[in-house]
């Protein structure tokens, strides 16, 4: 790499910090320590067992990525061979996590994908949806089902009992409000374990979310719930995981 390009992207880093610290209130002056993880989970509706999630985060170069893959499970796999995927890579800086992609697939057919793609330099992000472009400005830090666990943990770590944010959610950027609901037992592969739980309500979405994490590593979802009127829930429970070196 030339000289030119690093010093390029050592102002592009700078920029990035020096936005961070501009947007966040300085309770937020710690990063959450990040360290790869690789989740297997079971996806229920109701009391059906419908699919398998892997859910993973580990570090590309200068990046971090969350992704998730889920395949149908048993009889429901002659039904339908699709694979959803979704992957974000951020890097992290004030307390706050700055997402650079969002990439939204079918595994298997990869075609017209959604992609959304952030730029903090200029405040923009570009969004291709459903084989449409739209470009949107960024106000403040965005985050997505994904990055959303890390927004919990800052907030378990900063006592924090409620936080609105914007949130990416079908190419848009919405509100949506994150709120800790105290602590609670879960019986977990054979094990009970404690979790600290968070409820998320979203903008432009029927559905509400919670979320229950485990108070010693804070990263590692145990349990998501989704809530819909007149649905079933959806459930993903942990089955097992691996933690990177």
């Amino acid at each position: 790499m030339n000289r030119f390009c690093l010093k390029n992207r050592s102002r592009s880093r700078l920029s990035l910090l020096l936005l961070a610290l501009s947007l966040i209130p300085a309770a937020y002056a710690a990063d959450v320590p990040l360290r790869p993880l690789s989740a297997s989970y079971d996806l229920h509706k109701g009391k059906r067992h419908i699919a398998n999630t892997e859910i993973k985060l580990d570090r590309i170069g200068d990046y971090w990525r969350w992704s998730s893959l889920t395949t149908a499970h048993g009889i429901y796999a002659w039904f339908t061979r699709k694979q959803p995927y979704t992957e974000t890579s951020f890097s992290q800086a004030g307390g706050e996590i700055w997402i650079s992609e969002i990439l939204i697939t079918d595994a298997r057919k990869k075609k017209n994908p959604e992609v959304a793609r952030f730029d903090w330099n200029k405040g923009e992000m570009d969004v291709l949806r459903k084989g449409k472009r739209e470009q949107l400005q960024l106000r403040a830090a965005v985050y997505d089902y994904q990055s959303i666990h890390l927004l919990a943990a800052v907030m378990g770590r900063q006592q924090l009992e409620t936080t609105t944010i914007d949130f990416y959610r079908k190419g848009k950027l919405v509100k949506s409000e994150l709120v800790y609901s105290g602590r609670q037992s879960l019986e977990i592969s054979g094990q009970t374990r404690d979790a600290n739980v968070y409820e998320q309500v979203t903008a432009t979405s029927k559905s509400r979310i919670k979320y229950f994490y485990d108070a010693g590593n804070p990263l590692l979802p145990l349990r998501i719930e989704r809530f819909e009127t007149g649905e079933k829930p959806t459930i993903l429970t942990l089955r097992q995981v691996d933690w990177g070196l």
